[in-house]
């Protein structure tokens, strides 16, 4: 008797699982997409940490030391003759912050 009720247990979860529509590739991209997208984001949120440690007064090797190359340099020269250097830190998804040296020496950050 009870390996009757087995064979029965046994069937119907054979036929069960035929009745079980295949899954839909488009949640699995959807899981995939979302996975990247937060560690897209958790790099820039990173990147946007070490440029906020930085301190004013640093040099610039002292900033790629702790922040790392800019993607952009752009210099020119100011008014009072002084050396302007502008650095752009671009993230995955955006621009995440600027820095402006004057004369080798950090004079302002800013980030997003």
């Amino acid at each position: 008797m009870l390996s009757l009720r087995a064979a029965l247990v046994v069937i119907t979860l054979l036929g069960a699982a035929a009745c079980t529509p295949p899954a839909d590739p488009r949640l699995g991209a959807a899981e995939d997409f979302r996975s990247t997208v937060f560690d897209l984001v958790g790099q820039d949120e990173a990147q946007t940490k070490k440029l906020n440690s930085l301190r004013l007064g640093m040099s610039g090797d002292d900033v790629i030391a702790a922040a790392g190359a800019p993607a952009k340099r752009e210099s020119r020269e100011t008014d009072r003759g002084a050396s302007r250097e502008t650095w752009v830190y671009d993230g995955q998804l955006s621009t995440i912050g600027t820095l402006t040296f004057e004369d080798g020496k950090l004079v302002q950050i800013q980030t997003n």
